[in-house]
């Protein structure tokens, strides 16, 4: 609606108006109320104007804000109370006059949000429909920079009736609406846009937009109502903090709250009213014609700048937020209200109270009753005496507690004046029939061995059977006679302490529980239930049994495993009446002698501790243990030692010793001899020594013999040393050497005994016995034309050479008379039966005298004595184009290896130039030595071959070096030997002098 429409009314409008509802402007605390009539309700349209004004409010001016329902000048901050039938269409039109945006909020309704707000100048209409009966507030709305807005001024009360009968069934109704002032904000000089909010300090609290009358303190009226009737009073918080509101001289019963009728009412004496909320509570007024009702602020800030001093000869007014209903009529009231109880005390039988009408109608009490735990009709109780007649009366009554259970009883009193009776006031009566309860009995030392003196305590408390002061107590041993306890200082609860004398304690009988019984008695002579606790005497220490040391025998080196290197001392204590707590032992010497002796026993206490094996000594036979370290021992002389242990039980006793014997044995194993374990002299690839300690030891590796060799021995290695106890075998490889071997025991490093003690330095080294070791000859063929160290004449790698365990010489010259064998010809196969009589292959063709032909590398010839001839035609026989490169005869039967991986006729498997195959007659084949199973490599090639069984044969081989199991990198001058899984060196080819590689020993027999 546009200013426009203002100024020119529409046709009808003010008849509408007129029709829809009227105006009626009652004063009820400079408050304006609208009121429209539910008959006409449809669409309501109410103007509210917000406006500025200068006012004096408590002496001091300001400028505040504010609603006017008519758009005439506003006298306070707030606006009318707008009153609206249920069920009608509101629209309220806001009609900005002030210098800044604002707009219109009701909350609780249902309207949307205005955010732009209303210009200065402007109109705008805000539309919802009153669909719930109750009390809302109207005020600014959320648009930019309008915080300032509703604390300057612009808020007001909404109330929408029911369609039928009064609100809540009230009577009358008042509207109640709490806000504040800070001056700082309405007198700011930039304006209150500019103030800063967080500094909001309110100095006045309003009551319907006024602060409490500064009238001598007569009050503000709020409303007049009639006696008896209900008032519905409607709280509105527009400020910023929260508000107590309360009537004085009357209950209130909360109905609503924020707009809703609420399903279960409450009473309340004051009822909290936060920011921005409303509250709806009817007020039963009372019968006092011509009295008043405060209505206040309970809170107690008295935010009227403190309160303000009267003008000169005036009472001082008393400041705060207050309000007052008047109750219709004149004259005195009728007093309709009873005496005042108070002073209640019930003590022992008598019931006391003070019975007053001073304060409730100043009139003579006349009579007063009691009643215990059930309350009757009035005058139908216990009367009581008193000198009636006056307003204030002291009454007595006696009764009878006995005929009362035991515990807490409540006594009710009142008085009569007239035929007014008074409110009832109790107090709790605890009847004491019962003793006090004794509880948290204790005893200490327990057990105990009668050598001290036991502490009794216990607690003595009546709180609970009668709230009497405990004023005695006393306590028996097993029934006997009863011996006081002094309570110090009586009271309800008490502790109760008593000390029972060792002597007492001792005249016990041992390892028997007794019975110890306290109770207390309290003011009134009652004696409390019993209470009891068990007191055991035990004077007698615990057995010790089943006392181990292990290992023992012990030489100081030998722990009980190789983590812990100590002697573990083991055993059993245990108690008949107490659980053990301690056990100690000691080495050597006895606790339990005579303390005059000699030598002075130690001390109880003072041995090594045992520790549980439970981890905690928890019972009365415990098992125990103690690591004495391996140190200790090997400081004991040696020879037997005993060890003594006991334990000690809960009551202080110690038990008797027990024992074990440890042998402390330091003696040193020693060496007795090395003997030779095979003949001397020996041919043998390797030899045993048999060595002989004193005892039986551990710890015999390799590394405590030296060998003692000659120079032709210098490849001897040990290979070996077995056995257990007392004897070991030493194995040495002679590696084919010669000469003398001899074995030492050069160092006792890691032998030791059974006990641990090392083997004794004194006697080494031990020298063992000497073998005569010689080599087994060997006949072999060179890769090369290049003579081994001492041979003759003209080299050729088709001749055989032997060495005969001291020298190399040449056995047959190839080319010479009667062999007659080429320049060409190259021996890689050799076989000798004797010195007439041999086969022999070759590593390429060659022409062999009186053999048809070209003898293949393939082939086998056999020299008998002058004549050649073809033993083995490998082309004939399917291994043609394959060189037979290691040979060997059996029974005459041919066994060979191949220079290549080319796998003979019916052989089968994978082929590999170091496996050995044999002729089974005619064109098949069989594999009989796996290389890789015998632990060969796939680079090993063998280029030599001796031939006995499939576990008993020598080779040698044509790389540099081949690896074999157990012997490492065997050269290509060396002869092995493969015996049951098991290789050793025959021949060591680079000891003998054969380094050259021309020197390569490709074809062998050993005789």
């Amino acid at each position: 609606m546009s200013n426009n429409e203002l100024s020119t009314p529409r046709p009808g409008r003010g008849r509408r108006l007129a029709a829809m509802f009227s105006v009626l402007a009652t004063t009820l605390g400079m408050v304006l109320i609208t009121t429209v009539s539910p008959a006409s309700a449809a669409t309501l349209t109410l103007p509210l104007f917000a406006k500025s004004a200068s006012i004096t409010m408590a002496g001091q001016s300001m400028t505040v804000w504010g609603y006017s329902g008519t758009g005439a000048a506003i006298t306070k901050p707030s606006g009318p109370t707008l009153s609206v039938p249920q069920g009608s269409h509101v629209v309220l039109e806001l009609h900005n006059q002030l210098a800044e945006t604002t707009s219109l909020v009701i909350r609780g309704q249902s309207m949307p949000t205005d955010r732009a707000g209303v210009a200065p100048g402007d109109t705008k209409s805000y539309e919802f429909d009153a669909a719930q009966p109750g009390t809302y507030i109207y005020e600014a709305g959320p648009i930019a920079n309008s915080q300032h807005q509703v604390a300057m001024g612009l808020y007001g009360t909404l109330i929408v009736t029911p369609t039928s009968g009064s609100s809540y069934g009230s009577d009358g109704e008042a509207v109640v609406l709490v806000s504040e002032i800070d001056p700082a904000l309405n007198n700011f000089a930039a304006g209150p846009a500019a103030f800063d909010m967080r500094n909001f300090a309110p100095k006045y609290t309003l009551i319907n937009g006024a602060v409490y009358s500064a009238t001598n303190g007569a009050g503000a009226d709020l409303t007049t109502a009639a006696p008896n009737s209900k008032l519905l009073l409607r709280y509105v918080n527009a400020g910023v903090t929260y508000h107590s509101m309360s009537v004085l001289g009357a209950n209130q019963q909360i109905v609503g709250d924020d707009g809703h009728a609420l399903g279960q009412p409450y009473s309340v004496v004051a009822q909290t009213v936060g920011p921005g909320q409303t509250f709806d509570a009817l007020v039963k007024v009372p019968n006092r014609p011509g009295t008043k009702l405060a209505v206040f602020d309970a809170n107690l800030q008295l935010r009227n700048r403190n309160r303000r001093p009267a003008a000169a000869g005036a009472t001082v007014s008393y400041g705060g937020a207050m309000v007052f209903v008047t109750i219709a009529g004149a004259g005195a009231p009728t007093d309709t209200v009873g005496p005042v109880s108070s002073n209640l005390v019930a003590t022992g039988t008598t019931i006391a109270a003070t019975i007053s009408d001073a304060t409730t109608g100043n009139h003579d009490v006349t009579a007063a009753e009691y009643f215990i735990d059930t309350v009757g009709a009035v005058g139908t109780g216990v009367a009581m005496s008193g000198p009636f007649g006056s307003p204030t009366v002291a009454v007595t009554a006696t009764f009878a507690p006995p005929g009362l259970s035991a515990g807490n009883h409540t006594i009710y009193v009142r008085g009569l004046e007239g035929t007014n009776w008074g409110p009832l006031v109790s107090v709790l009566y605890t009847n004491d029939n019962q003793g006090p309860a004794s509880t948290g009995l204790s005893v200490a030392p327990n057990p105990t061995n009668g050598s001290v003196n036991v502490a009794l305590h216990a607690t003595g408390s009546d709180v609970a059977t009668g709230g009497s002061k405990v004023m005695a107590a006393e306590y028996t041993i097993d029934g006997g006679a009863a011996t006081p306890i002094t309570v110090v200082a009586p009271a309800v609860t008490v502790s109760l302490d008593a000390i029972i004398a060792a002597a007492t304690v001792n005249a016990l009988a041992d390892a028997v529980p007794h019975t110890v019984r306290i109770r207390a008695q309290d003011q009134a002579g009652n004696w409390g239930t019993v209470a009891l606790i068990t007191l055991t005497i035990d004077k007698t220490g615990p057995v010790t049994s089943n006392v181990v040391a292990s290992p023992n025998p012990n030489g100081g080196n030998l722990g009980i495993n190789s983590s812990t290197p100590a002697v573990r001392v083991t055993a059993t204590t245990a108690d008949t009446a107490s659980n053990v707590i301690r056990a100690e032992g000691f080495i050597d010497t006895n606790p339990d002698l005579n303390p005059n002796s000699l030598p002075v026993p130690p001390a109880y206490g003072t041995g090594f501790l045992f520790v549980p094996v439970d981890g905690s000594w928890n019972s009365a036979s415990e098992s125990i243990s103690v690591d004495i370290p391996l140190l200790t021992i090997g400081s004991l002389a040696a020879g037997p030692h005993t060890i003594y242990v006991h334990g000690k039980d809960a009551a202080g006793n110690w038990g008797p010793v027990s024992t074990v014997v440890l042998t402390v044995d330091k003696r040193q194993p020693t060496i007795n001899s090395i003997v030779r374990a095979d003949p001397s002299p020996t041919l043998a690839t390797s030899v045993a020594f048999t060595v002989t300690f004193s005892e039986s030891v551990t710890g015999v590796t390799n590394g405590n013999f030296t060998l003692v060799t000659s120079a032709g021995m210098a490849g001897a290695t040990i290979t070996s040393v077995t056995g257990i106890g007392a004897t070991r075998t030493v194995t040495v490889g002679t590696a084919g050497g010669s000469g003398t071997l001899g074995l030492n025991l050069t160092s006792g490093t890691g032998i030791k005994n059974a006990l641990g003690n090392s083997l004794l330095a004194t006697g080494l080294p031990m020298v063992g016995q000497v073998y005569d070791v010689q080599t087994l000859p060997l006949y072999f063929s060179t890769f090369g034309n290049t003579n081994p160290p001492g041979s003759g004449g003209t080299a050729d790698d088709a001749d055989i050479y032997l060495w005969n365990g001291t020298a190399f010489g040449r056995s047959i010259d190839a080319s010479a008379i009667p062999y007659t064998l080429p320049t060409n010809a190259n021996v890689d196969g050799f076989d000798r039966v004797d010195a007439n009589h041999f086969y022999m292959s070759f590593s390429t063709g060659v022409s062999v005298p009186g053999v048809a032909g070209t003898v293949q590398d393939e082939d086998v010839v056999y020299y008998n004595a002058g004549a050649w001839s073809l033993f083995f035609d490998g082309s004939v026989r399917g291994v043609g184009g394959t060189d037979l490169d290691a040979i060997s005869i059996v029974g005459g039967t041919l066994y060979f290896s191949t220079d290549t991986n080319t796998l003979p006729p019916g052989a089968g498997g994978t082929p590999d130039d170091a496996d050995v195959y044999r002729w089974n007659g005619g064109s098949s084949y069989s594999r009989i030595v796996d290389a890789s199973s015998v632990g060969l490599d796939a680079a090993a090639d063998v280029d030599g071959l001796v031939f006995v069984d499939a576990t008993h044969f020598s080779v040698s081989f044509n790389a540099t070096t081949t690896t074999v199991p157990g012997l490492g990198a065997v050269q290509d001058e060396d002869v092995v030997s493969y015996s049951s899984s098991s290789w050793s060196v025959y021949f060591d080819g680079t000891n003998k002098g054969l380094t050259n590689d021309s020197l390569d020993v490709d074809a062998f027999d050993i005789p």
